[in-house]
C-alpha cells in the first residue's frame, strides 16, 4: 500500500545488497564496533572506527510499559536503551532502529484491539517520530508463530493488533513515513499455520525470519532450512522485501557446550552456519541481516538457554571471514547512513575507500578513480596557468602603453633648444 505515494515506501535497498544490523543490546553492540576497528587498526588500515557502525542497531521494549526508550533497562539480557543508541552509541551517525515490540502474547493483543493501550501506542509514536533514528523498522508481536509466545491459540486476534498498530501511526504522517511494519516468523515448527497470522499485504512492508539452529543437527525444535525458505517463499509470493530479523550461531560460535560437543568434528563454524546464512541473503536477496553478537551465556536471561556466545571477537577465523565477506564482500552490506535514502546512495563502508584498504583486489576498485581525481587536477593546474599567464600579458600590455604616453607628455612639455646656424 503506497500511503504516501513514494516510491519505495518499505525503503526496500537496490537488488544486490543488505543493510546490516547488530544487536541486541547496547554493550554487545558497541563491542561489535570496538572489536572492529581494532583488526582494523591491525591491518594499518586509517579508517576510522565510525566506518564500522552499522545501517541499523537492535532493541527491545513492550507496548505494556515501553521500557528502555528514554531511560536504560536491563531485562537481564543486558541494557536496552534506544535514546542510548541513537544520540549516545551513533550520535550524529544516521543510524536506524530495527525494534522487537513485545505484544505479550493474545491478552495483550485484545488489550490493543480494545483500545485500553491506546496511551501507551500514543507514546511509541510520538517517540518513534520524533527520535533521531533515520528509519525504524518495527516487528509488532515478533516471533508470533513461537507456541510459547502466546499468539497460536488465536492468530486472529494477532492480526487485528497488527492491523491496528500501523493504522495509528499511519494517522501521523511523520510516523507513516518513518516506520516500516515487519511481520516476523521464528521459521520454525508451528501449530497454527503461518497464512493465519498474516494481517494482509496493505499493513505489512517487510516479512522477518529468525536463524538460529536450522542448518544445525543439533536442532532442538527440530528446525531446518526449509522453515526458512518457507518463509521467504511467502513473502516472494507477497512481493514483501525480507530481513533477517534476528540471528546467531546457536550453541555458539566454539562449539565448546555440552550440546554442540558431539558435533565437534563436522567443520569450523562459519562454513556451518555463517556461509549458509550468506548463501541464503544471495539466494533470496534478502534485504537486512540483523546479527546478535553477544555473550548469550553470560547474561541471566539467557544462562542456560543454550544460545552460548556469539560475539566474533571470541574468534578469529570467523573475525577474518567478517571481514572479508561481509565488509569486504561481493555483496554490499549498507552501514550507517543509508537508510537515508534507502540504499541508494549507501554508504558501503570499508569496501568504496581507497584511502583505507590493505587487500590487492580492492585496491583495483579504485584505480581508475585515482586516475580521474589527477586528471581533474592536472586540467585545473593549467586552468590556473593559462590565465595566470593571460593576465600578465595583459597587465605588461598596459604598462607599456602607459609608458609611451608618459614619454609624449614629457617630450610636448619641454621647451625647445634654439640652435644658431654658424
Amino acid at each position: 500500500m503506497n500511503y504516501l505515494g513514494t516510491n519505495n515506501p518499505s525503503c526496500q535497498p537496490p537488488s544486490g545488497s543488505t543493510y546490516l544490523t547488530i544487536g541486541q543490546d547496547l554493550f554487545s553492540i558497541q563491542e561489535y564496533i570496538v572489536e572492529q576497528y581494532n583488526m582494523s587498526l591491525h591491518k594499518l588500515s586509517k579508517a576510522p572506527m565510525s566506518s564500522f557502525t552499522p545501517s541499523t542497531a537492535m532493541f527491545y521494549t513492550d507496548i505494556q510499559v515501553l521500557r528502555g526508550l528514554e531511560q536504560p533497562v536491563d531485562y537481564g539480557s543486558g541494557i536496552e536503551y534506544a535514546d542510548g543508541i541513537t544520540d549516545s552509541l551513533f550520535s550524529g551517525q544516521a543510524v536506524g532502529l530495527q525494534i522487537g515490540l513485545w505484544l505479550n502474547g493474545t491478552t495483550g493483543c485484545k488489550d490493543i484491539i480494545s483500545g485500553a493501550l491506546d496511551k501507551n501506542i500514543e507514546t511509541l509514536i510520538e517517540f518513534l517520530t520524533d527520535g533521531h533514528a533515520s528509519k525504524v523498522f518495527l516487528r509488532v508481536g515478533y516471533e508470533f508463530d513461537n507456541p510459547s509466545f502466546g499468539y497460536s491459540d488465536d492468530p486472529l486476534s494477532f492480526q487485528k493488533a497488527f492491523i491496528y498498530t500501523v493504522e495509528q501511526c499511519r494517522l501521523y504522517p511523520g510516523c507513516a513515513e518513518k516506520v516500516k511494519f515487519v511481520w516476523h516468523s521464528w521459521a520454525a515448527k508451528r501449530s497454527t499455520p503461518l497464512e493465519d497470522f498474516y494481517p494482509g499485504d496493505d499493513f505489512v512492508d517487510w516479512i522477518g525470519v529468525s536463524i538460529f539452529d536450522q542448518f544445525f543437527p543439533w536442532s532442538e525444535r527440530d528446525a531446518t532450512r526449509d522453515d526458512i525458505v518457507e518463509v521467504l517463499e511467502f513473502a516472494q509470493k507477497h512481493h514483501k522485501p525480507t530481513m533477517i530479523a534476528e540471528s546467531s550461531p546457536f550453541g555458539g560460535i566454539q562449539l565448546d557446550l555440552n550440546i554442540t560437543q558431539p558435533y565437534e568434528g563436522m567443520g569450523e563454524i562459519w562454513n556451518r552456519w555463517f556461509q549458509p546464512v550468506l548463501d541464503l541473503v544471495d539466494e533470496y536477496d534478502i534485504g537486512m541481516w540483523s546479527y546478535i553478537n553477544c555473550a548469550w551465556q553470560d547474561q541471566p536471561m539467557w544462562n542456560y538457554a543454550g544460545f552460548g556466545e556469539t560475539r566474533l571477537s571470541t574468534n578469529s577465523e570467523v573475525m577474518q571471514n567478517w571481514y572479508d565477506k561481509v565488509l569486504h564482500g561481493d555483496r554490499p552490506f549498507l552501514l550507517a547512513g543509508s537508510l537515508l535514502e534507502c540504499g541508494e546512495s549507501a554508504n558501503l563502508g570499508l569496501a568504496l575507500d581507497p584511502l583505507i584498504l590493505n587487500n590487492e583486489d580492492d585496491k583495483k576498485n579504485w584505480y581508475p578513480s585515482v586516475f580521474i581525481w589527477f586528471l581533474l587536477l592536472v586540467i585545473i593546474i593549467l586552468y590556473f596557468r593559462r590565465n595566470a599567464k593571460q593576465n600578465y600579458e595583459e597587465i605588461k600590455e598596459q604598462r607599456e602603453k602607459e609608458q609611451f604616453l608618459l614619454l609624449i607628455r614629457s617630450e610636448s612639455n619641454s621647451p625647445r633648444s634654439i640652435t644658431q646656424s654658424p
